[in-house]
């Protein structure tokens, strides 16, 4: 009986034992797998890490060769625009020589100057398809147009203009900001002025890197006078000025192509040195541009952009 009691005893003990042990068993195995899942989760996250680290790394050295390669591309274009200057300073002291020649006597070439007030227009960019099928030079005078005049939407082409008549060679001219005439306009004072010039001179510097050395008052220096003072205020800001010697009449008139031609062609006579007054929101202008052109070299006339030195502006 005895013997049959301590069996059971030690039975009890074995099963106690398989128990606790099963337990702790299972309190391991239940460890184990919260660590895994914290193992699983820590290498998912050091990977993810890993990931960003190397997207970092690339974007820093995408960054680095694209820094470089505008680095590389502003030390050519500068050195381009370095050039472009000499050869600009050479052509337009080649261009003084000739006039002064004209204005002697010394030569039969005759020189005209077209210029187009008021724009740009986002008809400025078949003016400059015009011009650059003929292979003429033209002079623009621009007021301040883009966003900061409220033409938002129109930004990306009115920046093409702008560049576009850069790029071609042609001159780009001050014509002031706001055109604003009238008692509350641009006249009423030498500061509101010059405040007015200036800010389109610096629209333009900063959103095309190009300075402006001509000029021409709205209206025309008859207008431009009631302020006596004005002329030497232009001189000291770096500016010539011009007026014209013949017109479309464009800015007065609403006529047929046939009439704007023949206003500029018909008003030639004796003058060797042409400024021609035209505005490039005219369509009509548009139309006749190819007649005035072809006209005016018929009757012997070389086409050139105006320059601060030239005999046609007024500079000191």
């Amino acid at each position: 009986m005895e013997k049959k009691t301590g069996n059971i005893k030690r039975s009890t003990g074995l099963i106690l034992i398989a128990v606790i042990l099963g337990v702790l068993v299972l309190i391991s195995g239940i460890k184990w797998f919260f660590l895994w899942q914290e193992n699983t989760a820590l290498k998912r996250e050091i990977s993810h890490l890993d990931q960003l680290i190397d997207v970092e790394n690339t974007q820093k050295k995408n960054r680095k060769d694209e820094f470089l390669r505008q680095q590389e591309e502003y030390l050519i274009y500068a050195d381009a625009e370095e050039e472009l200057i000499k050869t600009k300073e050479k052509y337009f002291a080649m261009a003084s020589e000739l006039e002064k020649k004209i204005r002697n006597g010394e030569t039969d070439v005759k020189i005209a100057y077209l210029t187009f007030d008021d724009g740009p227009y986002l008809l400025s960019e078949s003016f400059l398809d015009v011009l650059e099928e003929y292979d003429i030079p033209a002079t623009f005078f621009s007021l301040m147009k883009c966003s900061e005049t409220g033409y938002v939407e129109q930004d990306e082409s009115y920046d093409r203009i702008y560049r576009r008549i850069i790029e071609n060679g042609h001159t780009l001219g001050n014509h002031t900001a706001s055109h604003k005439l009238g008692e509350e306009g641009i006249y009423q004072s030498l500061e509101v002025f010059m405040n007015d010039l200036l800010r389109n001179r610096r629209f333009i510097y900063d959103r095309y890197g190009y300075t402006t050395t001509v000029m021409r008052f709205p209206g025309g220096t008859g207008t431009a006078y009631r302020i006596p003072e004005v002329k030497q205020e232009v001189f000291k800001a770096g500016y010539a000025y011009v007026d014209w010697n013949a017109m479309t009449g464009d800015g007065k008139y609403s006529l047929p192509p046939e009439e704007y031609a023949a206003n500029v062609l018909n008003s030639t006579q004796g003058k060797d040195i042409l400024v021609v007054l035209m505005h490039d929101y005219s369509r009509n202008t548009l139309i006749a541009l190819p007649d005035i052109i072809e006209g005016l070299q018929k009757q012997g006339y070389i086409f050139l952009p105006l320059f601060h030195d030239s005999i046609m502006c007024i500079s000191d």
